[in-house]
């Protein structure tokens, strides 16, 4: 998931007509594991979009077929301007991320697995630092509130927790013993950190469950506390901002999950769920306030909305087409700090390259396209957390 850069804005971009189903014929080959099934139809989102905030941040891409990190320096409104490229490795790449505070970017390549922190620069530049080795292919990265403590997934199978931390100049040690998920068949986690920075939750997809652990005052981790159902390949585990309540996709069941959130960090299922979402969900993104969630879907090219209710349930909201041409897909979000824009990263099939689109998200939580701006980074495939906002 990193990629380089060549940016086609508004005016520059390549506009290709898809209807004649070209586009079907390049669908993400490289895909490790999914299928297709039945494409669910998508509604145009017609709300009013919310006033939008000009304040600044950084947007950072890469492809899963591609070697290089991305940037953009960005905002609500107006045009995005290109940071630049910064080689990273050789593909396959999956997962990037930014530490709480926004001073340095995370990738690890799968090649030579290691992690890799780059210092942000004031205009969004990046310096590297020196890695960390890896013990196994790197998956995901996710981070803990207090700003030092970090956990990367590694493993397709017998997949284990690597517990990092880093200090302020970016130098980044492994953190006490890697933690394995327990199962031989876990494999493939994506994770993510309560807001209390008490537990974290892994998402493994071939044992189909969400394995709950216990973050100590160290930074270190209990051994499993609680495996949970999940359904065909769950993904991406999204906390409310108040931890009351925690969401996975399930990409090959074509759902959303949702769980309420005891008080030791254990999760029970809440009526109701799981809930229809399109043909292959993935990097779900929620606003700020804990309101609404949004999950792209890379087989139905729409992204799903969602209103989230005081009990966790969740209401449908209108659809909103990724891109108005058939077979371009979205795959990965983020939301701006405001919590008015929605970003979204998707995969043109003609040539397998990534496409970035802004979305106004409306007082009542419906999607609006910004048709002005259309961004052709020049990374190709959209597969895993590949995208990546950082305020400046």
């Amino acid at each position: 998931m990193t990629s380089d850069s060549t940016t086609k804005g508004a005016s520059g971009m390549r506009r290709r007509a898809n209807s004649d189903g070209r586009s079907r014929r390049r669908r993400n080959a490289i895909r490790v594991l999914a299928v297709a099934a039945t494409i669910l139809p998508g509604f145009t989102a017609a709300a009013q979009p919310a006033v939008a905030d000009a304040s600044e941040y950084r947007i950072y891409m890469h492809g899963f077929m591609s070697d290089g990190v991305v940037g953009y320096n960005a905002s609500d409104a107006g045009p995005p301007t290109p940071i630049g490229r910064t080689p990273t490795g050789p593909p396959p790449n999956w997962p990037e991320a930014a530490s709480p505070d926004g001073r340095f970017l995370f990738v690890a390549p799968t090649q030579n697995p290691r992690l890799i922190p780059y210092a942000i620069g004031s205009g969004g530049s990046l310096t590297p630092r020196t890695p960390l080795g890896l013990p196994d292919v790197p998956v995901d990265i996710t981070f803990a509130p207090n700003g030092r403590d970090a956990f990367v997934l590694v493993g397709v199978t017998n997949a284990a927790v690597v517990p990092v931390r880093f200090d302020s100049d970016g130098i980044v040690v492994q953190n006490g013993p890697v933690t394995p998920l327990g199962l031989a068949i876990d494999g493939l986690g994506s994770a993510s950190v309560s807001p209390d920075g008490r537990n974290l939750y892994v998402a493994s997809v071939p044992s189909r469950q969400v394995v709950v652990f216990d973050i100590r005052e160290d930074g270190t981790l209990s051994g499993a506390k609680q495996r949970v159902a999940g359904g065909m390949n769950p993904l991406f585990p999204t906390i409310t901002p108040d931890g009351r309540h925690l969401y996975i996709v399930n990409e090959l069941s074509a759902t959303v999950q949702a769980f309420n959130r005891a008080e030791d960090g254990t999760l029970s299922e809440v009526a109701g769920s799981p809930y229809p979402a399109g043909l292959l969900p993935h990097v779900p993104s929620m606003t700020p306030d804990g309101r609404y969630l949004y999950v792209p879907n890379m087989g139905s090219a729409a992204i799903s909305s969602y209103a989230i209710e005081a009990d966790g349930s969740l209401r449908a909201l209108p659809t909103a087409d990724f891109d108005p041409r058939v077979g371009v897909y979205s795959e990965s979000s983020v939301m701006s700090p405001s919590g008015k824009v929605l970003w979204a990263l998707g995969t043109d099939p003609m040539g397998a390259q990534e496409v970035l689109r802004r979305f106004t998200i409306g007082d009542d939580g419906t999607l609006t396209r910004d048709e002005a701006t259309v961004l052709y980074p020049g990374t190709a495939v959209a597969d895993g957390r590949t995208l990546t906002l950082v305020p400046a």
